[in-house]
């Protein structure tokens, strides 16, 4: 299977919006790429620059080159504000199709999106970050066996779970006759 390296720097964000009543925003992102297990990256909290913060984090992704391929396979960055005493509140999310940033066709820097909400229509923020896409790499994975191969494999599974039963059973049989003897 061919796969691509991605690399996607979560730098800062600018102008959230403050979605707390009381106490100061702490704001973190969860990253993921949709529609695929085991994606998700949580970044720092930054706890001092509330609606401005500021992470520096680097995430590495090995993906199959069909994601870079095809349209709806999605980056989704998620922000948050950590709360201590109540769930974490949703501050708003950048949703990028990874064909149209592989298509844009070289390593972006410093790059802004708008922060959305679901809940709300407008804009709340930038998120700024930079991505790089590595060259493609072949995987060799294990192949499926033919259905002769499956048979002849479970035939040798039957033959060695019976040669393995029959051994405990005499050792077990002899532990027996051991513990017999000595009463």
């Amino acid at each position: 299977m061919e796969c691509r390296q991605f690399e996607v720097t979560l730098i800062s964000a600018v102008n959230l919006p403050n979605v707390r009543e009381l106490g100061q925003m702490k704001v973190y992102a969860k990253v993921l790429i949709k529609g695929y297990s085991n994606s998700e990256w949580i970044t720092s909290v930054d706890r001092e620059r509330e609606t401005n913060p500021y992470w520096n984090c680097r995430i590495k992704y090995t993906l199959p080159e069909k994601a870079v391929e095809k349209d709806g396979v999605l980056l989704v960055i998620k922000l948050y504000c950590e709360r201590s005493l109540l769930p974490d509140k949703y501050v708003g999310e950048v949703n990028l199709s990874l064909k149209k940033l592989f298509d844009y066709g070289f390593p972006q820097e410093k790059v802004e999106y708008y922060v959305n909400r679901n809940d709300v229509d407008g804009k709340f923020g930038k998120l700024k970050l930079s991505y790089d896409f590595g060259k493609t790499t072949v995987t060799i994975s294990e192949k499926e066996p033919s259905f002769g191969e499956a048979v002849v494999e479970g035939a040798m599974n039957g033959v060695l779970h019976a040669a393995i039963h029959e051994v405990l059973s005499e050792i077990l049989f002899f532990e027996v006759e051991i513990c017999v003897m000595r009463d």
